[in-house]
This record gives C-alpha cells, structure tokens and sequence, in this order.
C-alpha cells in the first residue's frame, strides 16, 4: 500500500464540525470506487476551529479506514490565505518526497463540493495541465443553493477579469476546487519562499490563478455541480472583504504580468 498511486486534497477548515463527517465520508466512498486507479488522501487544515472540529475529528477518523487522513492545526486563526499557503507548503514537501502524489490540490471543508469528479481532474493532470479547476461555467455545471445575486456577482467579476487578464482555459476565477501539478508547485514555491498568496480573503483565489499563470501554468476546467444547500453553517466569505480584495487585484494586474 505504500507505493500505491495517490493524490492529496487538502481541506482547510474553520468550524466545519458539522460538515466534515458527510465530506470525509465521500472520499472514502471515492476509494472504494476508484481504488484500482488511485488512493485519495486528505489533509484537513483546522484553522484554529472554537466549535467541535478537533473532537469531531478524533471520533470520526478511526472509523474511515479506507481514508488515511492528515490534520495539520493553526494556533491561531489565518483565514483562507493562511489555508493555501500551508496547503502549498505540504503539497511542495509531498511533491519533492521519495514517493510523491500525481496530483494535489484544494477543495472547501463545507460539503459544498464533491470528490466525485477528482478522477476527471486527475485525467487533466495526467495529461500535463498544471492546474485543473472546478468550473460552474462550464456546459454541464449547476449551481444548487446560491442566492441569484451571488451568482450574478460571481459572474460579473469573472467578465471583468476576463476583460482585463484573460486566463487560458479559466472562466471560473474564484472556486477553490482546483489541483495543482508538481511543475507549477515548485516553480511558484521558487519564486515565493514563504507565503505564496498575501491576500486577506477569498480574493487569494484569483491571486494563486494569477501567480500560476506568471509561471506560464497550462490550465484548463471541468464543470461540477456546486451544491451550497448541503452546507451546513453560515458562511464564512466575508462579502465585502472579498469584492474590495477582488476589486484591488483588478487594478493591480500588471505585477502579476
């Protein structure tokens, strides 16, 4: 079992007690499924979590033995930046070890997104994109549980990053299900040593797209159905943080060229 092909998705978490269990438990189905082509790991990132996400966690992973399951804890709360830069952290060490994964990545801990399609992305990987994204604007993706105003926004600030930086092969700049390839894992590792994404909301998702492609990242997207109605909890994006975050990378671009 220890040389067996694997990928690992790191989960950052922040008071998800409630949504792991129903999560974690479809990435052992995932195994179950797709044992003969790949071993799915986990890596939860608890970012400092005040609910029962520790306790949740020591009960439940003794009972998912097809799931082998890292847990990495912040002392302190470092928000989603925090998540990614430790993820690419764990992912740049992993990726340069004796028997690194084909592929690694990020997903939300919210139950919102299912591990379902990893084999497609992986696929995408397998045939050398570095960065595969979960798209909700591709032909055959839905949305399940996000206000229209959302939705519209979402897609606004999509145009608008399309009119001004245009990705190849990303319509979808914001969603954070996304592998990264081993290349573009250690090349953006060379050029930022220590933290990779600086921005303090969910706008450090469009910042890590930017900083791959200033590496010259291949990327590319499949559709998945995004089921927000599964989400247990309040959300956690805070609205405005995110669309002045947004609003000062729109403007700032050309450091990323």
């Amino acid at each position: 079992m220890q040389n067996k092909r694997y990928i690992t998705v790191a989960l950052p978490a922040y008071n998800e007690a409630k949504n792991l269990p129903a999560l974690l438990e479809k990435f052992q189905e995932i195994n179950c499924l797709y044992h003969s082509l790949f071993e799915t790991r986990v890596l939860v990132i608890n970012d400092s979590s005040n609910d029962d996400t520790v306790s949740v966690l020591n009960s439940l992973l003794p009972k998912l033995p097809n799931l082998k399951v890292d847990v990495i804890h912040h002392e302190v709360n470092r928000g989603l930046t925090g998540g990614i830069n430790t993820a690419f952290d764990y992912f740049h060490k992993i990726y340069n070890s004796e028997h690194p994964p084909i592929a690694a990545g990020l997903m939300d801990g919210d139950n919102s997104h299912s591990p379902s399609i990893l084999p497609t992305m992986v696929s995408k990987i397998l045939e050398d994109y570095d960065v595969v994204i979960a798209s909700r604007f591709r032909p055959g993706a839905r949305v399940e549980g996000v206000s229209a105003f959302r939705q519209v926004l979402s897609f606004g600030l999509t145009c608008l990053f399309k009119i001004l930086r245009n990705l190849q092969g990303v319509r979808d700049y914001s969603c954070g299900y996304r592998l990264y390839s081993k290349r573009i894992v250690n090349l953006v590792k060379a050029r930022h040593v220590g933290d990779v994404v600086l921005e303090k909301s969910f706008a450090s998702m469009v910042e890590i797209l930017l900083k791959c492609d200033l590496e010259g990242a291949l990327m590319t997207e499949v559709p998945f159905l995004l089921r927000y109605d599964l989400k247990l909890g309040e959300s956690k994006m805070p609205f405005k943080k995110t669309i002045l975050g947004n609003l000062r990378l729109l403007t700032t671009l050309r450091k990323y060229k």
